[in-house]
């Protein structure tokens, strides 16, 4: 499996304006790469292939004098771009491709060569901290601080700028641990996302919601309010332009630091998740609570405990959220409740908790239905309706279109 490793880089002020000149020219490339393939298809009805636009820019680097600064094979990457990009949007994943501005072009990728690591572990205190030199083909050596050593192969490095920051970010093929083959009842948790509490399992305890956004917006709002009189493209602009973006880099910082801790939290006590299969972009569409569910991230929890589960060999399991929080967990009746309720109260069984637990513990028994079709080869990844079993469905169940109520 694929894993990524982040570290930041320390260019000289004369690489970081060369790094920088490079962007500007890749992008250029870019833009030309695109009308290219648009004006071919236009005129000739001809669709450029991948290959095509690779020697296209390499002819177009050949006359170019700062292209021809630049590492032959992070030109050609160029065009890999332009083809994901086109291939991406008429298979309906992203719009269609527009011409990228300088200011948001903001990355380079050695494919397979030009770049050299050397480090030596430095101590710090009793920590052990490595740090080196990166080489960058017509760039030279880069200071690094690598916080953590690398793992498994490198397949590709990738050079960010992002908030006035410059990092390297290495593609490593790590192989993954073998899946858990028996998953005993009780080694499976169950969660329930949510906005006042962010996860609650089922076992009942809670995970509070820090609202990492909530907490620094008065400052984005006051700076963006000074940025919005500042004259456009000014040296004050670009200024208060780059603290926004520092804030905003720091907020998701903190977001994807915490939900690491809880992902790790989480398979430390079990060897199977199981979490809502969330359609994040459909539930944005509530006005009221759309920056709420933004701040919460919940789309990107679920690919982190999805990654985290194949990297340590364990078993994550997506069910369908649909009636999770309608349903008694004990006896599967129908309770229906509003948004604001907090407590759930069966009138047939007489089970009263709170309503994200109900929930959590409902999600959970889904989850430990699913386990015997998981063992007989089905991929978790792809999601199991709800509930595994094909003798009941919730949606079958509202309707009343099934008999004896039972989740194994």
């Amino acid at each position: 499996m694929l894993v990524s490793f982040k570290y930041r880089i320390y260019p000289k002020p004369r690489q970081g304006r060369l790094l920088k000149s490079h962007l500007a020219a890749l992008c250029t490339l870019y833009n030309a790469l695109r009308d290219l393939k648009l004006r071919k298809w236009r005129s000739e009805h001809v669709s450029l292939t991948e290959f095509d636009l690779e020697q296209a820019a390499l002819a177009i680097r050949r006359a170019d004098g700062t292209l021809s600064q630049i590492h032959s094979q992070v030109v050609q990457e160029v065009a890999s771009r332009v083809s994901r990009a086109f291939k991406n949007h008429f298979e309906g994943r992203a719009r269609f491709p527009k011409r990228k501005k300088a200011r948001k072009y903001r990355s380079l990728t050695y494919p397979q060569s030009g770049f050299k690591l050397d480090g030596e572990v430095c101590w710090k205190g009793k920590r052990a901290e490595l740090k080196g030199k990166l080489y960058l083909s017509k760039v030279g050596h880069v200071r690094i601080f690598m916080h953590r050593p690398l793992q498994g192969k490198v397949k590709s490095l990738t050079v960010k700028y992002e908030a006035g920051e410059w990092y390297a970010i290495f593609i490593c093929e790590v192989p993954g641990k073998p899946k858990i083959e028996h998953v005993p009842e009780e080694a499976v948790v169950g969660g329930d996302l949510g906005l006042s509490k962010f996860l609650t399992l089922s076992d009942g305890s809670p995970t509070e919601n820090p609202k990492y956004l909530r907490r620094t917006e008065a400052k984005i709002m006051r700076l963006q309010k000074v940025l919005s009189r500042a004259q456009k493209d000014s040296k004050n602009y670009r200024k208060l332009a780059l603290r926004i973006a520092k804030l905003h880099m720091h907020v998701r910082r903190q977001r994807e630091d915490y939900q690491d801790k809880v992902v790790a939290e989480l398979y430390m006590k079990a060897e199977a998740v199981v979490l809502e299969r969330l359609r994040v972009k459909n539930l944005m569409r509530n006005r009221k609570l759309a920056k709420s569910l933004a701040d919460s991230a919940f789309h990107q929890f679920i690919a982190k405990a999805k990654f985290k589960a194949d990297l340590l060999g364990k078993w994550f399991i997506p069910v369908d959220p649909w009636g999770t929080s309608q349903f008694c967990w004990k006896c599967l009746n129908w309770t229906p409740k509003r948004l604001g309720e907090k407590t759930h109260e069966c009138s047939k069984c007489g089970e009263k908790l709170p309503k994200a637990e109900n929930s959590a513990k409902l999600i959970r028994r889904l989850g430990v239905a699913a386990l015997p079709s998981l063992k007989l080869g089905y991929a978790p990844g792809r999601g199991v309706k709800t509930p595994a079993t094909p003798k009941l469905s919730l949606r079958r169940l509202a309707r009343g279109k099934t008999g004896s109520p039972s989740l194994q």
